[in-house]
């Protein structure tokens, strides 16, 4: 995953989202009412910065963050020392690290539970999206949760995009090699700018828009508890997954 652009609007982010997100806040009130637990060791990978550690954090059990964006785990680290935001035992069993979502450092069968949040779609090609679940099936315990959320293809807001998108692809001769170049290598990949308006600048994102039916087939390894379409602004533009490695 490419960390560049995520260093150069982390300041920005940080002013735009501080807060935990509110559809996962829902979400996570959702499941505990439905009597899911989440204790043990945990991961919140493409942790950002750190926003949403308050739903997370659980001790004396511990939490470990990752980020491929330094300038994000920089504003997280500086974050935890702030007393209004977390308590000193709080703090101590939050653990920051930098690395990549596609290659996690961890031993097998050592987590509780996985959060990965808006982080699966920012990651290239569907063979290291499928290699990254397999990552995180091998890391869970027996019976681990998983938490994952993505954005959804056919959104309402780029709807008409994909739709063009995916009759160009099938169509117009040379586009798919055209996009190949620009690194838009398959069907539901797209740049996303996030605009500093201080700055007058635009940095791109890349992002890989999920369909129902490939985002069931990449989670298959696992049981799917909860499949929920929920948050932006329509309330429908993201997949909310809760699933489990199987018990056996």
């Amino acid at each position: 995953m490419e960390n560049s652009s995520f260093n150069q609007i982390a300041k920005d982010y940080h002013l735009k989202r501080k807060k935990p997100w509110r559809p996962l806040i829902f979400f996570l009130d959702y499941l505990k009412k439905k009597a899911f637990t989440f204790r043990g060791p945990s991961l919140d990978l493409g942790c950002a910065n750190g926003r949403n550690f308050k739903l997370m954090n659980t001790p004396p059990n511990k939490l470990i963050g990752l980020d491929i964006s330094l300038e994000l785990l920089t504003i997280a680290k500086n974050n935890l020392k702030k007393v209004n935001q977390f308590s000193q035992y709080e703090s101590r069993f939050i653990q920051l690290l930098l690395g990549d979502i596609a290659s996690l450092p961890f031993r097998q069968n050592s987590i509780y539970t996985i959060y990965s949040i808006a982080t699966l779609h920012h990651i290239k090609k569907k063979s290291v999206r499928k290699d990254t679940i397999l990552q995180m099936y091998d890391l869970l315990k027996k019976n681990g949760n998983l938490i994952l959320t993505v954005w959804r293809k056919w959104q309402k807001n780029f709807r008409n995009y994909f739709f063009l998108e995916w009759f160009k692809r099938n169509v117009t001769v040379n586009y798919k090699k055209q996009q190949k170049i620009i690194g838009l290598e398959e069907f539901g990949d797209k740049y996303v700018s996030w605009t500093i308006s201080k700055e007058q600048k635009s940095y791109n994102r890349f992002y890989h828009f999920f369909s129902k039916y490939e985002l069931k087939r990449i989670l298959r390894i696992f049981d799917l508890i909860e499949f929920k379409i929920t948050g932006g602004p329509t309330n429908k533009d993201n997949f909310f997954i809760f699933a489990r490695k199987p018990n056996h």
